[in-house]
């Protein structure tokens, strides 16, 4: 790693065949490896945190008008920042995973917020293949 690189980070890479970032494609492969089909429909989630009220609300609002799910919490324990989590239920690939992920970053940057990552559920049917007891805990 170059002295330069090591001061202001790596430049990601987006890695085909889906174009996602590198990190995204790995936490996708991880979600497959336990016996996800990233092409079903499936809850997912995407994070974004913020410092304050004001910056949080305006992503929050310009999430409304695209009309895409979303929460907003206010800081709570010892959680001091302001989190947005934005809502999905569809298929990850070919495009939702990016086109998600890339809107994050984007809102972001636009209100000085931090774009943390996302989350993807195994649905009931992909849970009873790969742990078939797994309905035995439900209460």
């Amino acid at each position: 790693m170059g002295r330069l690189t090591s001061i202001f980070g790596a430049k990601r890479a987006r890695v085909e065949p889906l174009n996602l970032w590198a990190a995204d494609a790995e936490q996708l492969a991880a979600l497959e490896s336990r016996g996800a089909d990233a092409e079903s429909p499936r809850e997912s989630e995407f994070f974004l945190s913020f410092t304050s009220d004001v910056r949080a609300k305006a992503a929050a609002d310009e999430l409304r008008s695209r009309r895409l799910r979303h929460e907003l919490v206010e800081p709570s324990h010892d959680v001091p920042e302001w989190m947005l989590f934005v809502r999905g239920r569809g298929p990850l690939v070919p495009d939702f995973l990016r086109e998600t992920v890339d809107l994050c970053e984007e809102l972001a940057s636009k209100y000085n917020g931090e774009y943390e990552g996302w989350a993807a559920l195994l649905t009931a049917e992909e849970k009873d293949v790969s742990d078939p007891g797994w309905r035995d805990g439900v209460v």
